[in-house]
């Protein structure tokens, strides 16, 4: 008799702790992000003439791919946070919101991307791969890239470019918004970065 009382009441409680009732039942809400083009409110680049640009395409490395937004909690150690997602995958986000960059910077519409392919010949064409682009384990979000520039018939390569770019503030502990802002704002700073390489073959 005792040995079935005891079974039931084990059964009872874990019942009650999948149900929530023991442990309130609150759930953290899952919020998700965006990565949005930037405000150039005081855009200085500007081409000299209407240009046509085609991204080939934006790499990012394997680990980005996923919803869970990445941070490093070592130097060889990610952390993917459960309740702060992306809203989408990452490496569209990133191509939509480089082609409005660029679409701005050079005073343009004509921007193709393997997401919207333009009918224009292109006059430049950029291959993009983003090596990192998170928060380090300095609190700092760090944001390291190269890209490929060569001519509208990618007939001659015109350069390899890269940057290591690194936001000025610490991100707070669990900062998700201040933590995207900088991300955008780093990502804004790599198109000026691009977009000038693609002026200075206009001189």
């Amino acid at each position: 008799m005792w040995t079935h009382v005891n079974n039931t009441s084990i059964l009872l409680i874990g019942v009650c702790l999948l149900s929530g009732c023991l442990g309130g039942g609150a759930t953290t809400p899952i919020r998700y992000y965006l990565l949005d083009p930037t405000d150039y409110s005081n855009a200085e680049l500007m081409a000299v003439r209407p240009l046509s640009i085609e991204i080939i395409d934006l790499h990012i490395p394997q680990y980005l791919e996923r919803f869970n937004i990445a941070t490093r909690s070592s130097e060889s150690r990610l952390e993917f946070s459960e309740n702060n997602q992306w809203g989408e995958n990452l490496r569209k986000n990133l191509l939509r919101s480089m082609a409005r960059n660029l679409s701005k910077l050079l005073s343009t519409i004509d921007i193709g991307t393997p997401l919207n392919r333009t009918s224009s010949s292109p006059d430049y064409r950029v291959q993009i791969h983003i090596e990192q682009f998170e928060q380090d384990i300095d609190d700092k979000i760090k944001l390291v890239a190269r890209w490929q520039l060569s001519d509208g018939s990618q007939s001659e390569s015109l350069g390899v470019f890269s940057a290591e770019l690194q936001s000025q503030q610490t991100i707070e502990e669990e900062n998700y918004d201040q933590m995207v802002s900088m991300m955008r704002q780093l990502f804004g700073e790599l198109s000026e970065r691009i977009a000038e390489t693609i002026i200075s073959q206009e001189s």
